[in-house]
């Protein structure tokens, strides 16, 4: 007997905020933006980290989520 199994492909979801760390995998992860704190599904693995994105897979999306330029620009000056 076979079963009927349907394929669903996951959504991407981008976004420019602030993460809050740590990611963690088996974990919600959490990112402000603007005002608001956001919170993703569980966190399945943690595809890419750079300076300016991180990338991760929950259990329902891909997430890229873009640092806040403005936020940066005053780390940066504050350095």
């Amino acid at each position: 007997m076979v079963k009927d199994v349907k394929l669903q492909a996951k959504k991407n979801v981008l976004v420019t905020g602030i993460v809050q760390y740590p990611v963690k995998v088996g974990e919600e992860a959490c990112y402000q933006k603007g005002n608001c704190v956001w919170w993703t599904d569980r966190v399945k693995r943690i595809l890419e980290i750079t300076a300016d994105y991180i990338r991760i897979e929950t259990t329902h999306y891909y997430y890229t989520i873009r640092w806040d330029d403005r936020e940066q620009g005053r780390i940066r000056a504050a350095a």
